[in-house]
């Protein structure tokens, strides 16, 4: 049976792990070890979707191992593509995704960004200012995604007055530099998300 190791990886990458090895090759069975319960509840509401069945096995609070079993029972409800089918935008103006915890909100941001490389449909442009201007600059795991996503065919800017203000001008990994008018154009042209 294929065993894909996720310990240690945050969300989505366990979900996709699996989505991928589901669509590339359609297992009849499969395993997958990861390090969270939560991580346990998201397999099994993906698997059920893709028409297999699991059983979790709990090892201990930081061990699990969830095993997916085709079931020809399951209804597969056959997606039509994406649910937005128009050219969109990601603006990101902070290192954080949401409020709380500090650390927990920039790896909330950090698996968006994950996922958003693993999309069907990737934007047509992602747009960095203010604090989030450290993504493109600082942010390796981010930074490498980033490349990814910007060879599909997104265009990736970065706010030139707030990279000169955090003094990360010179530092810009990925994508380029632009102005305000500039991004106030872009936000006017696409449906625009904001993480």
């Amino acid at each position: 049976m294929k065993t894909i190791d996720a310990m240690g990886l945050a969300c989505p990458r366990p979900v996709i792990l699996s989505k991928k090895l589901i669509s590339e090759e359609s297992p009849e069975e499969f395993e997958i070890k990861v390090d969270n319960f939560i991580a346990t509840e998201n397999l099994a509401k993906m698997a059920h979707e893709m028409g297999y069945k699991t059983e979790t096995t709990e090892h201990s609070r930081e061990s699990y191992t969830v095993v997916f079993t085709k079931d020809a029972s399951i209804e597969v409800k056959k997606e039509e593509g994406p649910h937005y089918s128009g050219e969109y935008m990601v603006v990101i103006s902070s290192e954080m995704m949401g409020g709380g915890d500090e650390d927990f909100a920039k790896k909330l941001l950090e698996g968006f960004i994950y996922a958003l490389s693993e999309q069907e449909v990737a934007p047509k442009v992602i747009v960095f200012y203010n604090g989030g201007v450290h993504i493109p600059t600082l942010w390796e795991n981010s930074i490498k995604d980033l490349k990814f996503i910007e060879s599909r065919g997104t265009e990736i800017f970065s706010c030139g007055l707030c990279l000169e203000h955090y003094g990360l001008k010179e530092k810009v990994q990925v994508g380029s530099i632009t102005n305000m008018y500039k991004i106030v154009e872009l936000m006017g042209k696409y449906k625009v998300v904001k993480p």
